[in-house]
């Protein structure tokens, strides 16, 4: 895959909601674990932990617990920034880019 389209898959420097939704699940999807899972692991409920993947509008503590617990940078949630994760994280990140589930 090439530069641009690595940017395209990312959705590099689109700040939109569906956007950020769309990294979201991804990112969901990439650390293999349900979102049960992640809302507990993270301290938050889980009707709240899918209303900011849904809404495209993660918190603070969200973003956060991405980075902290999966190396997701936040600057990737936003903004498609992908610049300081690891390489394999990078790798199931796209996996999952244009996988269904995200898109919706």
């Amino acid at each position: 895959m090439d530069y641009l389209e690595r940017q395209r898959r990312l959705r590099e420097k689109i700040v939109t909601q569906e956007a950020i939704h769309t990294r979201m699940v991804a990112a969901r999807l990439a650390t293999g674990k349900s979102a049960k899972q992640l809302a507990e692991n993270a301290g938050i409920t889980y009707s709240t932990f899918k209303t900011q993947e849904y809404a495209g509008s993660p918190s603070l503590k969200t973003l956060d617990f991405y980075w902290k617990a999966h190396q997701i940078d936040p600057n990737y949630i936003m903004g498609g920034d992908a610049a300081r994760i690891p390489a394999d994280v990078l790798e199931e990140l796209l996996k999952h880019l244009d996988d269904p589930e995200a898109n919706t």
